[in-house]
């Protein structure tokens, strides 16, 4: 037996209660759904019912009775010695948008019924009322109401200490007075738990609703003394953000796919810096797949449900026909995917393959005698027709937190992977790969589950960690610098999606990338090698842009740029898993997301349920089918395909249309440019897609004219951000035309196109 010893530590796990920015699914007036890496442990639900959730806006409140509520599920406000009064120490943050004065007591937030950040007297009130000797006592200040029409960033501490109780704010980056008092507020009954946000918790108050927009919410314990660096919808660091740092000599600095970063860069390094990060291959490779599927199966398929518990019984696992893989590989790679994910554990925790370490598997399912393995079938099928594979990996395991292992405070030890079980057929293996490394009960687990997913099926191409808690109550410390160092040493030219530093959750379930959607980003790298952290809002829309990457920089939030491409998923049918009313999407409607995720430099990743039978529903293959056919008529034929590319200075390139993404046109050492295309005949033109050498160059490229010549003068025709390894724009309408120019307005510094097509449509 071959041993490796790799001595990483834990990564310690965010102890947020909630921390979501509506990307998932407030369902009715009972429950919230989370997606990506969202946080939640406890309830949130709607107040009233006809709170309005937008993708990508948060929610809209119009005031009145409207609110969301939020109930963490594993802690209190009071204590058994002290029920009435809050001496629980948390944090809470929220990012809003206020687009009406509001009202008097038009309440953000409050807490527990005597807590409230609201409007009062024309301007912005925040504290608490204290009870003490029967006599009740108000703690407040107050500071000047957020500009209407604009987000906002408040973020708060409530700190209770032996010596006092003290309310530290800060709101758009300045910390605002510190309200204290000698004791902590009053909790009103029955309301130890309870967390308004955009309206008072107390009974009296409860039509003081906020009017405007709540996109993000946090709420978490908070540490024993404050330190605002533990905010995250505030960054905080030691450089004015308005003072111009200092410029530094970059030609010595190699690009690569993490680049430096320091608040006391000036801001074009910055910039400079963010088109020096490159992708590796295997990112390039990955995007260039374009179109990748997930496959949702498991226990919950034969509950009918979206979330297990981990109690569900594995008898129910028995597919009524014959659980065809085939069917679903080949449907997905006859309609042009390239890739395919299969669910191997859900967040329940029951497992599709047989495990060493699990008895809530397959092998306890009544399907083919408990002798089947679905990952063997999918694997097998994928590599058949010639697909790459992923394989999703929950770390959240309800099975496992009942059994007392995930979750249990367990301290992180050195563990052997693979950890050798009694009548293991690998014992007398002398070419056995073990490594060592620093994990808890449950990261042991995971590292031997991931151990045999990743050594039994052949080449595994990406490795996807879903960022949800799932239904599970307890916190675990994830150890994600082992899980990576063992996925990169057994399959290395694996990807490791959304909880991972390879690809990114592009923050929201509905297939949507940003308009303007970047790869290089300001991250937070931990010394060691964890998961990566982010110094802005991976939800907002303006992540990336060069704003918001200075500010990330400049306010000391960041210690690096990385490349972090965006991996876009959503759902063909209504459900992640299959449901008996399920309805695809249509043929039409996939191409509208192809154009929004593939089309903003993204990657499609659809779910297709396989049903209860054990094969893709014929309504999901037809599906498949449709939009295989708008596809092939949206993009028919390149137009400029081969053809040669013409400068003002009267040089020409034919690298735009040799399909080769090695070779590029550039406009010269500022970035800005033009270049024109003559097809040699006028052709109608529905389609333009644009790419930048990412793999040689980066990506620089931020603004973006297409025009067309018609009638002797040129006509604009479309406008652009953000290019990055492929940019699609569809036109309103056909143009016809012989010739086009693209001008590049506006880069971050030289900048090179490596492609450009110019597609018509298959005629009906």
């Amino acid at each position: 037996m071959a041993t490796n010893a790799s001595p990483l530590a834990a990564e310690v796990a965010e102890p947020d209660s909630l921390n979501v920015g509506f990307a998932g699914s407030l369902v009715g007036t009972t429950a919230y759904t989370t997606a990506g890496e969202e946080a939640l442990r406890g309830s949130l639900h709607r107040v009233q019912g006809d709170e309005q959730q937008i993708a990508g806006s948060g929610v809209k409140l119009t005031g009145g009775q409207q609110g969301i509520s939020f109930t963490p599920a594993d802690w209190s406000l009071a204590s058994a010695t002290s029920p009435s009064t809050a001496t629980k120490n948390f944090i809470a943050e929220v990012r809003f948008t206020p687009t009406t004065a509001p009202a008097n007591l038009s309440t953000l937030l409050s807490v527990g019924g005597n807590f409230s950040i609201r409007a009062q007297a024309g301007k912005l009130s925040y504290g608490f009322d204290t009870l003490a000797n029967g006599s009740w006592a108000n703690h407040s200040a107050s500071v000047a109401f957020p500009a209407l029409n604009q987000e906002h960033n408040l973020s708060l501490h409530y700190l209770p200490t032996t010596q006092g109780v003290s309310l530290f704010l800060i709101l758009d980056g300045k910390q605002l007075p510190t309200v204290t008092a000698t004791t902590g507020f009053g909790i009103a009954a029955g309301l130890e738990k309870a967390f308004g946000i955009g309206n008072e918790v107390h009974p009296s108050g409860t039509n003081r609703g906020f009017i405007g927009s709540i996109r993000k919410v946090r709420v978490s314990s908070g540490p024993a003394s404050y330190d605002p660096t533990v905010f995250t919808f505030n960054t905080t660091g030691p450089v004015d953000p308005n003072q111009p740092g200092q410029c530094q000599d970059l030609s010595q600095l190699s690009p690569g796919n993490y680049i430096p970063v320091s608040a006391t860069d000036c801001d074009q390094d910055i910039l400079t810096k963010s088109t020096m990060v490159r992708p590796t291959s295997q990112q390039w490779n990955w995007q260039n797949d374009k179109l990748s599927a997930f496959v949702h199966f498991g226990i919950n398929t034969f509950y009918n449900q979206e979330w297990g518990h981990g109690t569900e019984d594995p008898q129910r696992f028995n597919p009524t026909g014959t659980v065809d893989t085939d069917q679903w590989v080949k449907a997905l790679a006859d309609a042009g995917f390239r890739r395919v994910i299969l669910t191997v554990k859900h967040h329940d925790g029951f497992l599709l393959y047989p495990s060493r370490y699990s008895d809530y598997s397959v092998a306890a399912s009544p399907w083919l005698g408990g002798k089947g393995d679905i990952v063997k079938l999918f694997t097998d099928s994928a590599h058949k027709y010639g697909l790459q594979v992923g394989l999703y990996l929950s770390p959240a395991d309800s099975n496992q937190e009942i059994k007392g292992v995930y979750g249990n405070g367990s301290q992180a030890t050195t563990r052997t992977i693979p950890t050798l079980v009694a009548g293991d057929s690998r014992a007398n293996d002398p070419n056995l790969a073990s490594y060592n490394y620093q994990a808890t009960d449950y990261g042991a687990y995971f590292l031997n589950t991931l151990y045999e997913i990743l050594t039994q099926y052949g080449a595994i191409s990406e490795v996807w960690f879903d960022g949800s808690n799932g239904n599970t109550a307890k916190t675990e410390k994830y150890d994600y610098p082992a899980f990576y160092d063992l996925i990169h040493k057994l399959q290395p030219g694996a990807v490791v999606a959304v909880g991972g530093r390879d690809v990114r959750w592009v923050g929201n379930e509905n297939g949507q990338a940003r308009p303007n959607e970047w790869s290089s980003l300001p991250v937070i790298d931990p010394a060691d090698q964890g998961k990566l952290g982010e110094p802005t809002d991976g939800t907002a829309a303006s992540l990336g842009d060069r704003q918001t990457l200075i500010s990330a920089v400049r306010s000391g939030g960041a210690n690096a740029l990385h490349w972090w491409p965006a991996e876009a998923d959503f759902k063909l049918t209504q459900g992640w898993f299959a449901h008996p009313t399920d309805k695809p999407l249509t043929g039409s409607q996939l191409l509208q997301k192809y154009q929004e995720t593939v089309g903003r430099n993204a990657v499609f990743l659809m779910n297709v349920p396989p049903t209860t039978s054990g094969s893709f529903s014929a309504a999901s293959v037809q599906a498949l089918k449709d939009f295989k056919t708008e596809l092939d008529k949206a993009y028919a034929v390149d137009y400029a395909k081969s053809r040669p590319a013409n400068s003002p200075d009267g040089s020409t390139s034919t690298a735009l249309g040799d399909g080769d993404p090695a070779t590029s046109w550039t406009p010269g050492a500022n970035g800005t440019g033009s270049v024109t295309v003559d097809l040699g005949a006028t052709k109608s033109v529905k389609r333009i897609s644009l790419s930048e050498a990412v793999l040689q160059h980066g990506q620089a490229i931020e603004g973006v004219t297409i025009e067309a010549e018609q009638g002797g003068s040129w006509q604009n025709i479309a406008t652009v951000g953000s290019i990055g390894q492929l940019r699609i724009l569809e036109l309103p309408s056909a143009v016809t035309a012989q010739k086009f120019r693209i001008n590049i307005t506006q880069s971050r510094a030289q900048s090179y196109l490596s492609q450009l097509s110019l597609w018509g449509e298959a005629s009906s």
